[in-house]
């Protein structure tokens, strides 16, 4: 019996020792981690001591302070070390890079992900980002970039925008030849109704080269023919759809047009051009 015990109480002290090794580890970890956030707790302590009992020096205190605790995490491996992205073709690596700034080695706790997809979301491409961290030491970036639509023309200047009309970037004269010139002061804040209903009618969009805004009231529509459309100030989409029910019922965009005027809903007029002159009649259509 007593050598019976003996070999119980042996086995009861093996497990016992593994227990605590395994506990002790993560106990270890633990303990780095609460010694360096005590620490770094005592210091920011500390410093708001010094500053209060000196006067005028909380500005100095908060950034050392900051300082401090950006250090300790990296310290405990909490450091930046690579940028992932994604969803990008036109904005370049350098682009996104430059956007989220030099933040390889830095502390990935302190990392502003909010400034950071700010900055994103600025380049001319991007239309909406988004930046997370991917603990312990990653930032990874998504982007959704914007679709061009039209070249907007201003002061000799060519601007790529896209169908809300916001500026992508500067392009030459060749470069997206394929899409409408938009022309005119403040047109970009407005074209957003117009290029949507030119969209929806690929009849329509196909044969567009041109909008000018006129009077920064209302919009025509340059054919690539030459002929000019006379948009209304309002209602854009059923003057639209209009014109794409004349053009389907009677080829009127086929006709040697001068003009056709879609101002007045009620009294469509356009004007033909005869033996290649702007000398025929206004037709109304009812």
């Amino acid at each position: 019996m007593p050598k019976v015990k003996r070999k119980r109480a042996a086995k009861r002290r093996t497990r016992s020792t593994r227990s605590e090794t395994i506990f002790t580890r993560i106990g270890d970890a633990a303990s780095r981690y609460a010694v360096a956030m005590i620490a770094g707790v005592t210091v920011v302590l500390a410093l708001g001591a010094a500053a209060l009992v000196s006067g005028g020096y909380v500005g100095l205190a908060g950034e050392r302070a900051g300082a401090v605790m950006r250090n300790a995490t990296v310290a405990s491996g909490l450091d930046i070390r690579r940028v992932t992205a994604i969803g990008y073709d036109k904005a370049t690596d350098a682009d996104i890079l430059g956007a989220i700034g030099p933040v390889v080695g830095a502390s990935i706790a302190h990392f502003d992900i909010h400034a950071a997809r700010a900055r994103v979301e600025n380049l001319g491409w991007v239309r909406s980002a988004a930046v997370t961290r991917l603990w312990p030491n990653t930032v990874h970036v998504s982007v959704r970039e914007r679709e061009p639509a039209a070249v907007w023309q201003l002061s000799g200047a060519l601007h790529l925008i896209d169908q809300a009309g916001a500026v992508i970037t500067e392009v030459d004269v060749y470069e997206y030849s394929n899409l409408p010139l938009i022309v005119g002061a403040g047109a970009p804040e407005s074209v957003s109704d117009v290029l949507k209903a030119l969209r929806r009618e690929p009849e329509l969009w196909g044969e567009a080269a041109a909008l000018v805004r006129v009077g920064e009231r209302r919009w025509n529509l340059r054919l690539k023919s030459g002929a000019d459309i006379k948009f209304p100030e309002d209602d854009v989409d059923g003057a639209v759809k209009t014109l794409a029910r004349l053009q389907t019922a009677y080829g009127l965009l086929d006709r040697p047009l001068e003009y056709v005027d879609l101002r007045d809903p009620s009294r469509l007029v356009y004007r033909e051009l005869e033996g290649g002159d702007a000398g025929a009649a206004e037709k109304r259509i009812q």
